[in-house]
């Protein structure tokens, strides 16, 4: 096997910038292409087609922790590869977890049409046609991720964000060119169906193609428990996915209908903090799960930057939340939502505390560590009884989840020091393949 060069590099903070100007300035186009998406079409489609889009994306949304599960580990082991001098194996990797990747794919896209038969009705959708195609984008959307997650962990990141902006900007010409052609939201959905699918082929085709001789004792020391393993990040992942949208269930229930609108524009914009932070992650995520297996100290740095980071973006979306309330509400939503000022600020407070929150369980995700999900099990039915019981305004539902979230962080912390303990000191730079292969054993 050819050596690879040495990874001390990847840690600095010029090289770290260097990866988040690729993989962060593509999720920003990747995201304003998504924004165009929904402008437009709601325009095209009217206020009644469009709540039948945006039910389904909300539905795909929740329903997209399977494709981050897989993600996750893709990435954790072509970080692996990376960190051990691999990269080479990373093709032989992903043709090897492909096909169980298939059948999970398939799985919950099979499940989520059959459900789609009591579903449908509940949501007034009942078009089978519209249920197929919301199926085929959850099973690719699957896929996907698990290609981009190996991009990620193999520190392909171009490829990551080449990925990412063609899968958006596919989606929106597509998605408008079918509405415009009468296809109204069975249109809308195949867009971003034909979209996911280029995406795909951006991904898959330079890893699949890539080539590596191996041998019969790395694919022995090379074991994945795929299965397992997403099961533990999907736990986690829907933790936090349910800490950020539960409360806006309860304050349907709760609160009367003008004031559930004001509450959901004041979440709305406050939610832009934790996925603002949720950017650093897609640099941090892969190195981090290199550099659990380079050294300790190299793990410091990088948590050092990573959080760092984190608390200063969460701090100036606090900041602007809180001086600007109703500028912001004014500018988004129009002068019927400024009533809401009050509850962003809450709101904003909330969203700093699980963003700074999530960027630690993605960390721990990262480096294979998975003690912190009955803490996040734990938070999550303290935070639904508290509102079902007391949640009665939104001032009170707000206040619930600060105080969850605030007692959530030193666990996170907790956990994140164990990690570091946990870590091995630096294994070296070996200058052979029998160290690559005594090494891959030490795991």
């Amino acid at each position: 096997m050819q050596a690879s060069p040495d990874r001390s590099h990847a840690f600095s903070l010029r090289r770290i910038f260097s990866d988040a100007a690729v993989i962060i300035g593509g999720s920003m186009i990747a995201n304003a292409f998504n924004y165009l998406y929904h402008f437009v079409l709601s325009r095209r489609l009217g206020p009644d087609d469009y709540g039948t889009l945006a039910t389904l994306l909300a539905g795909l949304m929740i329903l997209s922790v399977f494709g981050g599960a897989v993600s996750v580990v893709a990435m954790q082991e072509t970080a692996k590869l990376w960190a051990f001098k691999r990269s080479a194996q990373t093709g032989w990797f992903v043709r090897r977890l492909l096909p169980a990747v298939l059948a999970i794919a398939l799985t919950v896209g099979a499940l989520s049409f059959a459900v789609s038969f009591l579903a449908g009705p509940y949501l007034h959708i009942v078009s089978l046609p519209l249920w197929m195609a919301f199926a085929a984008l959850l099973s690719l959307g699957i896929v996907t991720a698990f290609f981009r997650g190996a991009a990620q962990g193999a520190h392909r990141f171009a490829l990551f964000a080449l990925s990412y902006t063609s899968e958006t900007f596919v989606k929106l010409v597509s998605a408008v060119a079918l509405v415009a052609a009468g296809m109204a939201v069975f249109g809308a959905i195949s867009g971003a169906l034909i979209g996911v699918f280029v995406g795909l082929l951006v991904a898959a085709v330079p890893l699949v193609g890539q080539a590596a001789a191996t041998t019969h004792v790395e694919a022995e020391t090379t074991h994945i428990e795929l299965g397992g393993r997403s099961i533990q990040v999907l736990a986690v992942n829907a933790c936090v996915l349910l800490l950020l949208f539960v409360d806006q269930l309860f304050a349907k229930h709760h609160l009367a209908g003008a004031e559930a609108g004001l509450y959901g524009a004041a979440g709305t914009i406050a939610r832009t903090i934790p996925f603002g932070l949720a950017m650093i992650s897609l640099v941090v995520n892969p190195k981090a799960a290199a550099a659990f297996h380079v050294s300790r100290a190299a793990l410091r740095h990088l948590l050092a930057i990573a959080f760092g980071a984190g608390v200063l973006a969460a701090s100036a979306g606090l900041a602007i939340a809180a001086l600007a309330p109703v500028q912001l509400l004014a500018l988004t939503y129009g002068s019927k939502f400024v009533a809401a000022a009050g509850l962003l600020r809450l709101y904003a407070l909330a969203g700093a505390l699980l963003g700074i929150a999530a960027l630690g369980t993605g960390y721990l995700q990262s480096v294979g560590s998975y003690r912190i999900t009955w803490a996040l099990v734990a938070a999550v039915l303290i935070e639904a009884a508290l509102m079902a019981v007391w949640g009665t305004s939104g001032t009170r539902l707000l206040t619930i989840a600060i105080a969850v979230n605030a007692a959530l962080l030193p666990a996170v912390a907790a956990a994140i020091l164990g990690t570091l303990r946990e870590a091995p000191q630096a294994l070296g730079q070996p200058a052979d393949e029998a160290a690559l292969v005594h090494e891959s054993r030490l795991l």
